[in-house]
């Protein structure tokens, strides 16, 4: 949360009026004018029309992500150092590390839906009464993964250019940039109150995404 709303406090250009509001229509214009899969005849014939504004909304949305693409990289780094002023300098490089690992994650959420699946009668069963139980073993699986698989992780990822998606540096450009600073300390802590309110308010949210997955598969 604190990188999210770094964006904001250090003037992204990417999250102002009125880049924001472009980049919003575009991707929306863009989701509109997208071909239907397994189109009838008539949607056949929209598809064709689509073509040319489809690819005119296409080629301003890559104008748009060129010529915001640097400014949008360096906002990534700030965003980064507030974030590391909201839970340490420890907690955001920790976070970047786990990023490294989203495979494994992937991996233990397919097994369980899996897993899930192979109850038969009782699937819907488990699925509402295993929703918590589900993040309590992704937790433990996360907990799990011995130092030295980051550190391998973190080698393939400088090797190979790992960022989250096409606008965020390199994962390993951000991390280093944060250790060679000067570490801080968290300035949002918590208590076991808030803690306890946090999840009472998120719980609905968390439940539903887990019938989900348990209910339909993760396919991630």
């Amino acid at each position: 949360m604190g990188h999210e709303l770094g964006h904001y406090s250090n003037g992204d250009t990417r999250h102002g009026l009125v880049v924001s509001t472009a980049y919003h229509s575009l991707t929306t214009w863009l989701y509109y004018f997208a071909p239907t899969a397994r189109p009838s005849a008539l949607d056949m014939v929209v598809n064709v029309l689509c073509v040319v504004p489809r690819l005119l909304v296409r080629g301003v949305l890559s104008l748009l992500d060129h010529l915001t693409l640097r400014a949008t990289q360096r906002a990534e780094y700030l965003a980064d150092r507030e974030a590391a002023r909201a839970a340490s300098t420890e907690a955001t490089v920790g976070l970047m590390d786990r990023l490294l690992t989203t495979d494994s994650v992937a991996v233990t959420l397919r097994r369980e839906a899996n897993n899930a699946a192979l109850t038969g009668p009782r699937k819907a069963r488990r699925a509402d009464a295993g929703t918590d139980e589900l993040w309590r073993r992704l937790a433990a699986h996360m907990t799990s993964v011995p130092e030295y698989e980051y550190e391998r992780q973190r080698r393939v990822g400088a090797r190979r250019g790992h960022s989250v998606d096409a606008t965020h540096p390199p994962t390993h450009l951000r991390r280093t940039s944060l250790l060679t600073g000067t570490p801080v300390t968290a300035a949002v802590v918590t208590d076991g109150d808030r803690e306890d309110r946090i999840a009472a308010e998120l719980a609905d949210a968390r439940g539903k995404v887990a019938r989900r997955i348990v209910r339909d598969g993760f396919d991630g």
